[in-house]
C-alpha cells in the first residue's frame, strides 16, 4: 500500500476512536457511482462543434481485495456510458500477476476503443506481464508517449505519463512528439504528477491512485489527508495550470472497505467540449 495511504489509514483508526463508528455506519457507500461532468477543453476548438465523451476507470485491483460484483458494475456503467473513449489510469492488479487471467477476463467486457495507463501497483506485480495483456485485447497502453485518435472524426491527442508514485513518469518525454500539449488528454496515475504535466504544457490531466481516501470522515478527513501531504484527493483541482481529476477508482488492495460517498467505486463520464 502507497505510504500515504497507509499512514492516513493509520491516523483515522487513532484520532477517530469509537467517536467515529456512528459517522463510517452512515457514510458506507452503496455501489460503484457513475459521476458525469461537463468540461471545458481547450482542443475542443478544431472539432467546430460537438463533444467528445471519455470514460474513466481507474485503481481496479483485481484480486482479493476487489468483489466480483464492483467489477461487473464498473465494466456494466462503461458499456452504458456510450463514451467515444475509454480510459484506464492504472493499478490493475495487486503485488503479483497471480491475478492475470481473472484481469484478462475482466478486459474482454470493456468497451473499445480504450487507453490505458499503469500505476504503482502495476510497477510491483509486473507491468510487462500487464501490459501484455492489455495490448493482447485491444487496449492501446501508453508509456510516457503519445497517440492521435480519430473518435468519430474528432481528432483528440492522448499523452499517458508514467507512474510517479514509483519515479517512472517522464512528462518532458510523454510530451516530446506533441505540437499541441493544451489540447491533449492527459493520463497519469499519481495526481501529483499533474504538477509536473502543467509545466510540460498540459493542461487537461485524469489520474487515480488515492481511492478518493478509502476513509471518509466528515471533518477528519480533510484534516488528515493534508497533515500527510496528500493535496489530491478526490475530483477537481487545479494543478498550475492544467485541469485535474481525480477518480476514486474501482477496487483495493487492502482489507478497508471503502467509506463515504467520495470514496465509493466510481466511473467518471466528462463530456469535452
Amino acid at each position: 500500500m502507497p505510504m500515504e495511504r497507509r499512514r492516513f489509514l493509520q491516523m483515522t483508526a487513532l484520532l477517530g476512536g469509537s467517536a467515529a463508528i456512528p459517522a463510517l455506519a452512515h457514510a458506507a457507500p452503496q455501489g460503484l457511482r457513475v459521476r458525469h461532468h461537463d468540461v471545458a477543453f481547450q482542443g475542443a476548438a478544431q472539432w467546430h462543434g460537438g463533444r467528445l465523451r471519455v470514460a474513466q476507470l481507474s485503481d481496479i485491483h483485481v484480486g482479493w481485495g476487489t468483489t466480483a460484483g464492483v467489477l461487473a458494475q464498473a465494466s456494466l456503467a462503461a458499456n452504458q456510458a456510450q463514451a467515444d473513449l475509454l480510459v484506464l489510469t492504472g493499478d490493475y492488479l495487486n503485488h503479483s500477476l497471480a491475478e492475470i487471467d481473472n484481469l484478462e477476463a475482466w478486459l474482454k467486457t470493456l468497451p473499445r476503443p480504450c487507453v490505458a495507463t499503469f500505476g504503482n501497483h502495476d510497477h510491483w506485480s509486473g507491468v510487462a506481464g500487464i501490459r501484455k495483456v492489455l495490448e493482447k485485447n485491444g487496449i492501446i497502453t501508453l508509456v510516457n508517449e503519445s497517440l492521435t485518435l480519430d473518435l468519430g472524426g474528432k481528432r483528440l491527442c492522448v499523452v499517458g505519463v508514467d507512474d510517479g508514485f514509483t519515479h517512472h513518469d517522464d512528462s518532458e518525454k510523454a510530451f516530446s512528439n506533441v505540437a499541441l500539449p493544451g489540447n491533449a488528454l492527459v493520463l497519469a496515475h499519481e495526481p501529483r504528477t499533474a504538477d509536473r504535466v502543467s509545466r510540460a504544457g498540459g493542461r487537461l490531466v485524469l489520474s487515480g491512485h488515492t481511492h478518493g481516501g478509502q476513509v471518509v470522515i466528515p471533518g477528519l478527513t480533510r484534516a488528515l489527508t493534508a497533515a500527510i501531504g496528500m493535496r489530491y484527493v478526490a475530483g477537481w483541482y487545479q494543478a498550475g495550470d492544467a485541469q485535474l481529476y481525480v477518480n476514486a477508482g474501482v477496487g483495493a488492495s487492502v482489507a478497508v472497505a471503502r467509506v463515504g460517498d467520495q470514496a465509493a467505486p466510481e466511473l467518471a463520464v466528462l463530456d469535452l467540449a
